[in-house]
């Protein structure tokens, strides 16, 4: 987590002494031709970053699967894990981002996931890995999640309009979770979620420019957090910590300057 937060104060320090939103005397029509002085900031290509150019903003939203949210505990040899099954569910999102160098840039970016619980499970496997117990109860509830994450991105194309490419990319951030969900057991118990995590992810990409400003792009991401506690509110007790990993497919647009 320190790590993250370094990460964070020396890119906000960079964003401070070059906002997104300063004037620029070779801005274009974001949906037209025009300069490339601020471009993908790409030697040769659409720009130079020593120009300062390269600044970016995007919007995004799609699809999320969430893998079983749930916890996993090692006791006498035998393995208890339990925890709650997802629906697919939506996210949406923006970032806002510069290149750092010639085709690798950083990136801000905030999204919003929404997920129906579907069911709630219980398993048990003993020391030689044989799932002993299999108890799925149907639930009814939500988690919704919110994530701020700052990421660096490698692009392997031009800007030049018609021409796709790919980029990879990885980030390091947090997590905010807020939601619950009550199972059908007998008698019912009702789970709650108001934590926050460190959280990471992958990233996978292909784009298409459309012109010297405008790009529109689908996207593979990877979210993982491991520490997101759970309380059981039936009980009183807390359930300890739940691992999140979420498999994301995204549509968005992103306009350059």
């Amino acid at each position: 987590m320190l790590a993250c937060l370094l990460v964070f104060h020396l890119a906000s320090q960079a964003a401070a002494q070059d906002p997104f939103f300063a004037p620029s005397n070779s801005m274009a029509d974001p949906f037209g031709g025009g300069t490339c002085a601020n471009g993908c900031g790409g030697a040769g290509d659409c720009g130079e970053v020593s120009q300062g150019g390269g600044r970016y903003l995007s919007v995004f939203g799609g699809l999320v699967d969430i893998d079983n949210f749930e916890r996993m505990r090692v006791i006498g040899g035998s393995t208890f894990i339990d925890g709650a099954k997802l629906s697919d569910g939506w996210a949406g999102g923006g970032a806002i981002g510069r290149y750092l160098l010639p085709n690798v840039r950083g990136e801000f970016e905030f999204t919003y996931r929404d997920n129906s619980v579907k069911s709630w499970f219980e398993q048990t496997k003993n020391a030689a890995g044989v799932l002993t117990t299999n108890n799925s109860f149907s639930a009814t509830g939500d988690i919704n999640t919110y994530s701020g994450m700052f990421n660096v991105l490698f692009d392997h194309y031009t800007c030049e309009p018609g021409f796709p490419g790919i980029y990879l990319g990885a980030g390091l951030g947090a997590i905010y979770a807020d939601g619950g969900y009550t199972n059908a057991d007998a008698p019912p118990e009702t789970f709650s979620i108001q934590d926050s995590s460190f959280a990471y992810q992958f990233i996978a990409g292909l784009v298409r420019p459309l012109s010297d400003r405008l790009d529109l792009f689908t996207e593979y991401r990877y979210l993982g957090a491991d520490y997101l506690n759970v309380d059981n509110d039936t009980t009183g007790v807390s359930m300890g910590d739940h691992t999140y990993d979420s498999h994301n497919v995204f549509f968005g647009v992103r306009i350059r300057r």
